[in-house]
Formats: structure tokens, sequence, C-alpha cells
């Protein structure tokens, strides 16, 4: 495990890794490609299902997932946000407040951004 400097540090870590894992271990990765949604046996009637669409339709159903992945981290974010912001809830990082909301549009908004290309700011927060 990977220590890191600072508590803004560990913060970005996570976002960045939420990013990463969004778009490198989503189940419809290759779903479009491979027609199949997994070979584990409790999705065989995915796969099945999956199986008898076009490609266009498999591509079209891979964005779909996708799109309702993203939603789902983009949510729980937001509600951790509300939690932060009405109900004094904190993060740490080695029993240090770990800064939070970077593009003052909270977790979720610095979620979004960073899946969509936004570098983190450099000085403290990017309220622009």
């Amino acid at each position: 495990m990977s220590d890191f400097a600072s508590p803004v540090d560990a913060y970005k870590a996570i976002i960045d890794q939420l990013v990463n894992e969004t778009r490198r271990y989503s189940e419809s990765s290759d779903l479009a490609k491979s027609g199949s949604f997994s070979k584990a046996p409790e999705y065989h009637e995915f796969s099945t299902f999956i199986s008898s669409l076009s490609e266009q339709q498999r591509e079209l159903l891979t964005q779909m997932l996708q799109d309702e992945r993203d939603k789902a981290i983009h949510d729980l974010l937001e509600t951790l946000s509300w939690w932060i912001d009405r109900r004094d809830v904190g993060l740490t990082y080695r029993d240090e407040e770990m800064p939070v909301d970077l593009s003052c549009t909270g977790l979720h908004g610095d979620f979004v951004k960073r899946r969509d290309g936004w570098e983190w700011p450099t000085g403290g927060r990017d309220c622009d």
C-alpha cells in the first residue's frame, strides 16, 4: 500500500481510482465485442440475451451500462457530499482532515470533472 504525502493527495487518489476503475473494471467493457456479459454461471441469462443482439445494439447497451455505472458512483459521492456539508461528517487520512470538493461542485463534481479530463488544481480549490 502506498503512502501519500498529504490528506489532499489521498483524496485525489480516491477520486482518481474511482474514475479509473469505473472505466477499467466495468462489466460492460468488452460486452459489445464479446457478445457476453460474464462467464460466471449466475450471468448465463444475461449473456444469452446479449448474444442475441446485433453488434450495434450491444454497443448501445454497453454505453447504457457505462452511463448507469457512472451515475451510481456520482450518486454515492453526491450523498457523501451532502453528509459532509450538512451533517459535519468528514474524511481523514492519518488523523488529519482530508480536503474534499476541490472543484467546488462536491465530491461528485470532482469525480465527473476528473472523468472528463479536468486537471487537479495545484494551489487549493478551483472554483472558476
